[in-house]
Parts: structure tokens; C-alpha cells; sequence
């Protein structure tokens, strides 16, 4: 899936169904050069980060935040006409051609005004600004598996407070994920920046992503080493733009009531 540029619109990381070679323009994506680290997923946070494998065979990544529930990002499950794409499997522990679990998946849910919100060109889907912050999705899997590999929190103050909780960081983030140059190992660029905390909820960063990483966690991790989700990865710049334009996640605050509501249906069955 690829969704291109416009004026005034969004470029998502789309994903891949297959690994692949580093281009010169995925080169131009990172900040100077390729900061990110081989991650082997079996202590926390990692452990809990996983792959989203859709109908079309979609590859993004999760992060599971409830035992049953997953947080990732509302266009992995949108295929280039606007459809509906659904997730079939959450896999975690993925190392090469070996994982921990799997699970299939029992319910999606995508912010409706997100949805609602795209347009549908000739030459793809695009996402207008004021729908950009609504890229957030929740997935309900079928095997608790958080209950064996951990979950991991949710900011859940509001913008303020996520503003103090980064500048007591100065502004130190991590990001991890199944990139689209190697979808079978989870990588990681730690000590990234974030940039801003916009009016609308997006955070900018410069942590090094590419496709496949749509989804993937940000995280704040303090002295003691633990992890708390901050945001969402949503989308990056084209190349050209690279020097113009950070990377765009979507901050905590903007989903963390949704968010919960869902993971409370979930307690209810």
C-alpha cells in the first residue's frame, strides 16, 4: 500500500508484506544515518511489541497494553481504496523464522471520524490534516497473550503534564518496531528526540522508522528502566522533505479515554 503526498495531506508509512533492500530514499528517511539497533524481544518492554498482519497481508506493529488488547494505528487497517482491511494475526517474539505466540484477532476498532475523514484520489488514499490526529486504532486478540508477555502502560495525563513528563527527559525518547528491511527482527533507536507537542495532539520526533513501523510504540523509559507508551508512530515526510519535516506520532492524551473504554468492554465479556 502506498499513500502518497499532497499539499496539505499526510503521507502514512504504509507496510509491506515482504522484506526488503534499503533504498537511497529509505537512506535519506533516517536522520544522518541509521541509528537503530537489533532488539531481541524477550525482556519488557520488547516482549510485548508484536506485528499486525492484515487480510492483504498488511504488516504493521502493535503493542500489547491490556492481556487482549493491542494499540497500533488506525491506517494499517485501510487498503488503498479505502477499505476496510482486517487484522487476521498478532504474533510476538517474532526472531527470524521463530516467535513466542500468536494470536488471531477478534475485533478492530478505528477512530470513526478517521474513517470517515479520508479522501480517495486516482493515485490513492490520503489523509487530510485535520483527520492526522485520529490515527489510532485498538485490537482485540482472540489469546490473551499479555497474560504470559506483559503489557505496557499508557501515558495518562493530559498534554500538559505529557509536555513536563518530556521536558524532565529532555525530550529523550525510544521507538522500536518490524521495519520494512528487515520484518522478521524488531528494531530499536534509542535515545531519539521528540521535537514539539502540537495544539492537535501529534508529537514530532526524530527517531529513525520506515515502513512497518506504522503503530509502533514511543516510549518514555525513566531511570529504573521502565517503559510507559507516550504516542503512536503515524506517519513521515517524503524524502524530499526530510530536512523540512520530522517524523509525526500520535501522543497518548489524544486516545487514552477511547482507549480505556475499550479495554473496559473487554473486562465486561
Amino acid at each position: 500500500m502506498k499513500l502518497p503526498r499532497i499539499a496539505l495531506c499526510l503521507a502514512l508509512i504504509p507496510a509491506l508484506a515482504h522484506s526488503a533492500p534499503l533504498s537511497k530514499e529509505h537512506k535519506i528517511l533516517f536522520f544522518g544515518k541509521d541509528d537503530r539497533v537489533l532488539e531481541k524481544p524477550e525482556r519488557a518492554p520488547w516482549r510485548s511489541v508484536g506485528q499486525l498482519e492484515t487480510r492483504s497481508r498488511t504488516i504493521c506493529t502493535g503493542t500489547l497494553v491490556a492481556p487482549d488488547v493491542v494499540l497500533t494505528a488506525g491506517h494499517c487497517f485501510v487498503d488503498e481504496k479505502g477499505r476496510f482491511d482486517p487484522a487476521t494475526s498478532f504474533t510476538v517474539g517474532l526472531w527470524g523464522d521463530e516467535y513466542t505466540a500468536l494470536s488471531r484477532i477478534k475485533e478492530v476498532q478505528v477512530d470513526k471520524a478517521f474513517l470517515k475523514g479520508l479522501i480517495r484520489k486516482r493515485d490513492g488514499l490520503y489523509i487530510p490534516p485535520r483527520i492526522a490526529p485520529r490515527d489510532f486504532a485498538f485490537v482485540r486478540l482472540a489469546t490473551p497473550l499479555g497474560n504470559s508477555q506483559g503489557t505496557v502502560p499508557v501515558f495518562s495525563g493530559d498534554a500538559q503534564a505529557l509536555k513536563t513528563l518530556l521536558a524532565r527527559q529532555n525530550w529523550t525518547i525510544t521507538q522500536g518496531g518490524y521495519p520494512v528491511d528487515d520484518q522478521r527482527h524488531l528494531r530499536a533507536h534509542h535515545g531519539c528526540k521528540a521535537t514539539a507537542l502540537r495544539g492537535d495532539g501529534r508529537l514530532t520526533h526524530r527517531c529513525d522508522t520506515l515502513e512497518g513501523n506504522s503503530g509502533s510504540p514511543i516510549f518514555v523509559i525513566d531511570a529504573k528502566g521502565q517503559a510507559t507508551i507516550v504516542a503512536v508512530q503515524s506517519s513521515a515526510p517524503p524524502a524530499a522533505r526530510r530536512k523540512l519535516e520530522d517524523n509525526m506520532s500520535v501522543s497518548a492524551p489524544v486516545f487514552q479515554k477511547a482507549l480505556q473504554a475499550f479495554i473496559a468492554k473487554s473486562a465486561k465479556k
